[in-house]
């Protein structure tokens, strides 16, 4: 939430600090580290995570992004220019491009020509930042027009929809994100705050790309234990944009679904995390390793938070707890004893009930997975946890 985010790094900083967001997702916390004054560098291993984050941290001048807008539009309708199949038959002289298996399987062949034809027109722009601006609302609208079911946040087709024009969805989406960037581009102006400097990047939490002792803050929500199902809301963009041609590859790249460490023991840094997956396993062998890898490797970005932190510098983890077969992770209370066993001191632990969340609240209580809400047995971290954990000063 960018209140909760903004009061953070308002009460853990100062102005011109750097503040890092290891898994910054949408860049909210690099948006408001912006617009206080604050430099900031986030990364998250996802590219459409990174796309959106791009997209929503550089202000653009509006009257030129209005303009530049309006030129792409005025070529998606304008029935003289050739198709981008026309073009593209009169440059290369060959047969058109053949789509993935994957996106044939999510979209009708008619909003695959029109999605087509709007990142040909996407491509003509020069400027990168409008480039990324207009790629980050065609990502927007993959759903909307594609044969995914609209009530629901999990892949499920629904082959009797009635899919829009994505045209016309593209625009009415440019329309509300031009309205965002004015807003933002006025709220910098009036603090003078436009050349901040704000660092999104594609990268690894565990790895973190920062020299050490660099950061005065690090502010994150870091991803649950069925990370995996990130990859799956985001399937759709990363198929489109070319950043993944197989799922089960991108869902290997996140968090706790590393396949390849079964031989290796795993230091979890936490007797409670231990006690948990001892738990799993008696149940669940399979969901058991997982949570043990997810905890570790929780524990190594951990590590890397601490490396990048000055002395006294401060990390703010904001988590919830789940179930898992039947066990309770107690995902806040693992992460308190492993960045104790860091060497942070534990400074605050607060309780804050979920206004909101873009993934549904509810989950199956023997599987993990989540559920319709009406179907569920159990109510997915309802509250969270924000953790105020403090490097020591030597």
């Amino acid at each position: 939430m960018p209140q909760l985010a903004a009061r953070l790094i308002e009460e853990y900083s100062s102005p011109n600090d750097w503040v890092v967001d290891p898994f910054m997702g949408s860049g909210t916390t690099l948006v408001e580290a912006k617009l206080l004054g604050r430099p900031s560098v986030g990364t998250d291993i996802n590219p459409v995570a990174h796309l959106i984050a791009r997209a929503k941290t550089q202000a653009i001048e509006p009257e030129y992004l209005a303009q530049t807008i309006e030129q792409v539009l005025s070529s998606l309708y304008n029935t003289a220019q050739p198709s981008l199949f026309e073009e593209l038959l009169e440059k290369t002289a060959i047969s058109p491009p053949e789509w993935h298996e994957r996106l044939r399987y999510w979209f009708p062949e008619s909003a695959l020509q029109q999605l087509a034809q709007i990142q040909h027109a996407i491509n003509r722009i020069p400027d990168d930042s409008v480039r990324t601006f207009l790629a980050c609302a065609l990502s927007h609208i993959l759903k909307t027009v594609s044969f995914w079911h609209n009530r629901s946040v999990k892949p499920i087709r629904k082959l009797n929809k009635t899919t829009p024009d994505a045209r016309v969805a593209f625009q009415k989406h440019l329309k509300r994100m031009a309205r965002g960037n004015r807003e933002f581009w006025e709220l910098l102006t009036l603090h003078s705050r436009l050349d901040v400097p704000t660092l999104p990047h594609c990268a690894d939490a565990r790895t973190l790309p920062l020299v050490d002792e660099s950061a005065t803050l690090v502010v994150t929500s870091p991803p649950y234990v069925t990370s995996y199902e990130y990859a799956d809301l985001h399937q759709l963009s990363a198929l489109w944009f070319g950043r993944t041609s197989n799922l089960q590859e991108f869902r290997q790249r996140f968090i706790g679904r590393t396949n390849n460490n079964h031989a290796r023991t795993l230091e979890l840094g936490s007797t409670l995390a231990e006690r948990i997956v001892a738990q799993l396993a008696e149940i669940c062998p399979r969901k058991a390793r997982e949570v043990a890898l997810y905890f570790s490797e929780m524990a190594t970005c951990f590590g890397e938070m601490r490396r990048i932190l000055k002395p006294g510098g401060y990390v703010c983890i904001v988590i919830g707890n789940t179930n898992l077969c039947g066990v309770e992770a107690q995902n806040a209370q693992v992460f308190t004893e492993q960045l104790d066993a860091l060497g942070f001191s534990i400074e605050r632990v607060i309780l804050r009930e979920i206004p909101s969340k873009i993934l549904p609240r509810t989950r199956d209580k023997t599987t993990g997975k989540f559920a319709k809400t009406e179907e569920a047995n159990y109510i997915a971290y309802p509250t969270e946890y924000i953790l105020v954990a403090r490097r020591a000063c030597s």
